[in-house]
């Protein structure tokens, strides 16, 4: 009895171990950002906990601001597109690689998946150099391609996870019954990644909004909103600055959140 006693008494902490310990990286990961939410709530141009006093007043002046409208905006008509055009190409190459056999399966997976490994300043600059080359120029479009090549194959990955959860027998059962491929993918495929397709563009839709590398080479004269955070910083702090990056934050948290929900409902229908 008391063997058992200790025995459970020993997995309880290991327990309570492995929670504070997840809780204070969590802890150090989150700081920079609670720290960049708080300072953007400072009265005053130079922050200090000592005499803090709490405002409105950044946000005000940076949803007032004529350049960062123009950068809330042009990162939209950047992010939307890409969400849109990776979720279907992410989608399919996941559906390619997890449903049918070919040859070089594989090789198409590593290949696929390759411009995630390179960092983001060397695809910015390999991207940039391309546009040059063939004359595409700078700007929203140009911006819209170099994301496209970086975001479709997390997109890929992101669906894949789910389309290797699915029985192929549904899918052999569906042709038994007569389905066509049309019907087959439509009524009984893409219902079932569905919950892995929303949370693959959800993905998709903060990186492209969260991108900096990647439009800094190709946007040209036209300012996202990382551009623009960077820009000012380099031209000296203002504290409209913590006031748009919050902005950025909250936007990308409810978004990640929503996607973990839908992850989570998604083991929860398959267990």
């Amino acid at each position: 009895m008391s063997t058992k006693h200790s025995s459970g008494l020993g997995a309880r902490l290991g327990d309570s171990v492995w929670y504070v310990y997840v809780a204070l990286v969590a802890l150090f990961l989150m700081t920079p950002l609670v720290s960049l939410v708080i300072a953007s709530f400072y009265d005053g141009r130079f922050f200090s906990i000592v005499d803090y006093e709490f405002t409105l007043g950044w946000y005000e002046a940076a949803l007032t601001s004529g350049s960062v409208r123009g950068a809330f905006t042009n990162t939209v008509y950047i992010s939307v597109p890409v969400t849109i055009l990776s979720t279907v190409i992410g989608t399919a190459a996941a559906i390619a690689y997890t449903r049918y056999e070919f040859p070089f399966r594989e090789q198409f997976k590593l290949f696929a998946l390759l411009p995630i490994f390179f960092p983001l300043i060397l695809l910015g600059l390999g991207m940039s150099m391309w546009a040059s080359q063939i004359n595409l120029g700078y700007g929203i479009v140009p911006s819209i391609i170099g994301e496209l090549v970086w975001i479709s194959p997390i997109v890929m990955f992101v669906v894949s996870i789910t389309a290797l959860g699915i029985d192929p027998n549904i899918e052999e059962a569906a042709k038994d019954l007569g389905a066509d491929t049309v019907t087959l993918y439509r009524q009984v495929l893409l219902p079932l990644i569905a919950d892995g397709v929303v949370s693959g563009a959800i993905f998709a839709f903060v990186l492209s909004w969260n991108n900096y590398y990647i439009v800094s080479y190709l946007s040209g004269p036209q300012s996202t909103i990382t551009t623009w955070i960077h820009g000012r910083m380099t031209q000296g702090f203002t504290p409209v600055v913590p006031a748009v990056a919050s902005l950025i934050f909250y936007v990308s948290i409810l978004l990640v959140i929503g996607a973990a929900v839908l992850e989570y409902r998604s083991v929860d229908e398959s267990s």
